[in-house]
């Protein structure tokens, strides 16, 4: 029976009761993929890690380019979710595509029969591809590869926040080859990540590179693990990584003032004094030992009700909803923040009072 398309007006067969077959793939399309897809494969034999299992290569695989796309294939049968008005789905095909500009991704033709004509459907899906490269068991067995180094990514609790592990995860996807090849596990804890490698070097490498982009400590010992067959001790390394409470963007507390973490580069910690312009730089390492998570005396969110040139109205939104007029001498804020009629967060903090942008706002 041909009804009328609601979308384009063509008499068709329609596919849900209201979009003939192409206005419903262009709207609904046959289902969804993740919004990316990570695999790992060994970097020697073409091994393959799916559902955390490693796998042989596939038969027809001539190189590793054959691997990947044999793996994305698996990976991405399993990982589509199709529209309830599919019956039944395959994918056809899958081409890899490495783009240093845009990042590597998957072309993914998925075919479907639909349940309401029994007709096929044929569309093509883009999905970004994360590929990570190390050892497998085996080869790593043959390598006579032995744990040399345990890399611990914790937080300065103790455990890493969500935050934390998302940033640690895109740090290490962007790892070169030559540094991820040494990483033969990575053991997800609930407080945080054991990075287990076969090299000291690449380990203290992948550390110094956290410390770098992410303000980390990075502490070293060793453990006795036995005798080199000349006599001479061999010893594990275990770096111990945590990551420091601040951020970019987090207030912190130095020499007892209020200060903006503006940045963290290259071993150094960027930080501005609230209603200042200029920056200080501290190593990470005094940045730890420096800067503290600041206490308040008070703390509210507030209104901006008006601003002269001697003083600042503001309207408290909870509490006793007290009207306050303090004198601009006594407020320390950078430019922008005090707008009338604009939210923001009233502190007090060592006797002199702070107006911030609410969480997540920049002046």
């Amino acid at each position: 029976m041909l009804t009328r398309c609601v979308r384009c007006g063509r008499e068709a067969r329609l596919v849900d009761g209201r979009l003939c077959l192409e206005c419903y793939l262009e709207v609904e399309g046959l289902g969804r993929f993740p919004k990316r897809i990570d695999i790992t494969v060994c970097s020697r034999c073409g091994a393959y890690r799916f559902e955390g299992r490693w796998y042989p290569p596939p038969i027809d695989a001539v190189d590793i380019e054959d691997v990947i796309r044999e793996v994305l294939k698996l990976t991405l049968s399993a990982a589509f979710k199709p529209n309830q008005e599919v019956e039944s789905y395959r994918v056809e095909s899958v081409e890899y595509v490495r783009d240093q500009y845009h990042g590597d991704h998957a072309l993914a033709t998925v075919v479907a029969r639909l349940r309401s004509s029994g007709e096929e459907a044929k569309l093509e899906y883009r999905v970004r591809v994360d590929v990570k490269k190390q050892l497998c068991p085996q080869c790593f067995k043959k390598a006579g590869g032995a744990i040399e180094a345990i890399l611990q990514v914790r937080g300065e609790g103790g455990k890493l926040t969500e935050e934390q592990r998302e940033a640690v995860e895109a740090l290490l996807a962007r790892l070169s080859p030559s540094l991820r090849e040494y990483i033969v596990d990575v053991v997800e804890q609930r407080e945080g990540f054991d990075l287990i490698l076969v090299d000291q070097g690449a380990a203290k490498a992948i550390a110094s590179k956290i410390r770098s982009v992410l303000g980390a400590k990075v502490v070293e010992s060793w453990k006795l693990v036995g005798r080199r067959s000349d006599g001479r001790p061999k010893k594990r390394l275990t770096l111990s990584v945590r990551l420091p409470f601040f951020t970019k963007g987090t207030i912190v507390e130095f020499n007892g003032k209020l200060y903006h973490v503006e940045g963290i580069k290259a071993g150094f910690v960027y930080i501005r004094m609230v209603g200042s312009r200029r920056v200080h730089r501290l190593t990470v390492e005094d940045a730890w030992k420096l800067l503290r998570r600041p206490r308040f005396e008070e703390e509210k969110r507030v209104l901006v009700a008006a601003e002269t040139p001697s003083s600042i109205h503001l309207q408290a939104l909870e509490g006793s909803y007290e009207y306050l007029e303090l004198p601009r001498r006594s407020v320390s804020f950078d430019p922008g923040v005090v707008q009338q009629g604009r939210e923001v967060l009233l502190v007090r903090h060592n006797g002199r009072y702070y107006v911030l942008p609410l969480l997540g706002e920049r002046p």
